[in-house]
């Protein structure tokens, strides 16, 4: 039998792959199924809308209230789909999650395999008529997801951290939001959507995870007959590549009517996803600014009082390193020098070994506890996938080891300053630059 917390992997069809994970944890079975592609202008908005279509029911439940008065039979299990990406890739996500059978009395049994026939009828026969969704929810729907991508402008952090990308990226698909674009919605037909959808299931990608405490033999019989539509050889997935820096740097300031300023600070890694140096970049990136022990929560927080909040993160498969910190307008040249100088201490090897026990210390927790956390293990393993690799959580800490300071040195001077973003408020406000 699979030892528990290891993933296996098992092609199911052409392009499609069941990945397995055994994990004693939970009480739960959860199945994700994604269906994915590189974001493209216009076909992102398509799968957008389709995600939310897929949620409200199929042909023989085609409302709410019958859809959600099966699930309620299935023990209560929770069942949902979303629209995602990562990096340059967009997914449809379907998730199930079931109560585990084994805590069932043997008259009660039978629920995942009824779940599993739920899944392959929302991906068959979604509701409608068979030859079109249902024109009144794609209508329904459209408004709804505009008014979500409207509302995503209220949360001023997630709409700085967009538009930075925005600007930084144009013409690269990273910058293509996975909602789609508004613009797009009018011209979508119910039929033709459809179609589309049909298409992705014949030659997009298609990823199964399935976590719980199962026995994986059992799991992938039952899996089996799951995929019995025609199937194309799909698309390669387009490998992540490094985008050329072009220079020079650049500043954008945009304004709106807020209190709080959001500063984000764009820079080119030349470093992708399952490189030599990826480690080291994952380890600069906590000592920079990846926790409340970082230097920018230090400097700009505690030492000299320039924002509410500092952080850094890595859009680990484009290449990308982004400091974000909210701060009043007039200390933007501030609090983007300071950032700016203790990047070039870090080019300079100005590094404390506290600094970097620390955060290996925390990376190491946070690595070795993915395959508890169904949802981390999941897009860690989902993006394992994309990229062709075949990286553990153990063997990128084993990695993260060995980098020393010389390894954080040269990482460091790869970083090339890109996009500075500042998002204020207030007219006439004071930007001190």
């Amino acid at each position: 039998m699979q030892p528990a917390g290891e993933l296996t992997h098992i092609p199911l069809a052409t392009g499609v792959f069941l990945h397995l994970h055994r994990v004693p944890l939970y009480k739960t079975v959860r199945i994700d199924i994604c269906i994915g592609e590189q974001l493209r202008q216009g076909r992102n908005s398509r799968l957008a809308l389709i995600s939310r279509l897929l949620e409200r029911g199929t042909r023989s439940l085609p409302d709410l209230q019958s859809l959600n008065r099966f699930i309620d039979e299935l023990y209560g299990a929770h069942y949902y789909a979303v629209v995602d990406k990562l990096g340059e890739y967009q997914f449809i996500r379907l998730c199930l999650e079931l109560i585990d059978e084994k805590y069932l009395a043997n008259s009660d049994k039978g629920i995942f395999s009824r779940g599993l026939l739920f899944l392959r009828e929302i991906l068959l026969a979604p509701a409608g008529d068979g030859r079109q969704f249902k024109p009144d929810y794609l209508s329904q729907e459209k408004h709804f997801l505009s008014r979500q991508i409207l509302d995503s402008f209220n949360d001023k952090t997630e709409y700085a951290q967009q538009r930075c990308i925005e600007e930084m990226c144009r013409g690269e698909s990273i910058a293509l939001s996975a909602f789609g674009d508004p613009g797009d919605f009018a011209a979508v037909d119910a039929g033709q959507l459809l179609d589309f959808h049909r298409g992705l299931l014949e030659s997009n990608r298609i990823d199964v995870f399935v976590s719980g405490d199962f026995d994986p033999e059992y799991m992938q019989a039952t899996f089996e007959g799951f995929i019995n539509w025609e199937r194309h050889e799909p698309d390669s997935v387009v490998q992540p590549r490094i985008k050329p820096f072009l220079g020079p740097a650049r500043e954008i300031f945009e304004f709106q009517e807020l209190q709080q300023a959001q500063m984000v600070l764009g820079y080119r890694t030349s470093i992708l996803y399952g490189m030599e140096d990826y480690p080291a970049l994952v380890l600069l990136n906590l000592v920079l600014g990846g926790d409340g022990q970082s230097r920018l929560f230090k400097h700009l927080r505690e030492e000299e009082g320039l924002c509410y909040y500092a952080a850094s993160h890595v859009e680990a498969l484009s290449g990308l390193l982004f400091v974000v910190a909210a701060i009043e307008s007039a200390t933007y040249h501030r609090a983007k020098t300071i950032v700016e100088r203790q990047i070039e201490s870090l080019r300079r090897g100005y590094i404390e070994n506290f600094e970097i026990e620390s955060a290996r210390s925390l990376l190491q927790a946070r690595l070795l506890g993915i395959a508890e956390d169904r949802e981390v293990f999941f897009r860690f393993q989902l993006r394992e996938g994309l990229v062709g690799g075949g990286q553990s959580p153990e063997k990128l800490w084993r990695s993260v080891e060995q980098v020393g300071i010389d390894d954080l040195v040269r990482v460091a001077n790869h970083l090339k300053a890109d996009t500075a973003y500042l998002l204020h408020g207030g007219v006439g406000a004071k930007i001190a630059i």
